[in-house]
């Protein structure tokens, strides 16, 4: 898939970045490439979610790039709150706990992924010494 140069520059500073941004700090980021306007950013970031490049996480409103590839499946994603590290993990019970019990309910999720915020080893760890 082809991107265009803004959609290209934006999924490389996610990618270089390593951990969930919010859309103004992307902005921060892009500025030396031409970047000047919030709305640019979000148009790219719909764009990129939309074409499932990027993970748009609700819970923060933030944006990251996909660690995993997402399959069928659920992903349980996990955001650290301190260093917004981001890490996707694969439970194959997973996905059937949530099918039964959204089909139960006549939900359709929207989502593959469940987000858990949290505290990573390493933020944890800074805070016991």
């Amino acid at each position: 898939m082809k991107l265009a140069f803004a959609q290209q520059k934006i999924l490389d500073i996610l990618s270089a970045e390593n951990k969930a941004m919010s859309a103004y700090e992307l902005l921060e980021k892009a500025k030396p490439y031409g970047f000047h306007a919030p709305m640019q950013i979000y148009r790219i970031l719909k764009k990129l979610t939309d074409q499932c490049l990027i993970l748009k996480l609700n819970t923060l409103n933030m944006y990251a790039s996909k660690q995993a590839e997402m399959s069928s499946n659920y992903q349980l994603i996990t955001i650290c709150t301190e260093c917004q590290s981001v890490q996707s993990i694969t439970i194959p019970q997973l996905h059937s706990c949530v099918e039964t019990t959204t089909k139960a309910q006549n939900f359709k999720p929207q989502y593959p992924y469940l987000e858990i915020l949290g505290q990573c080893f390493s933020c944890a760890v800074k805070h016991q010494s």
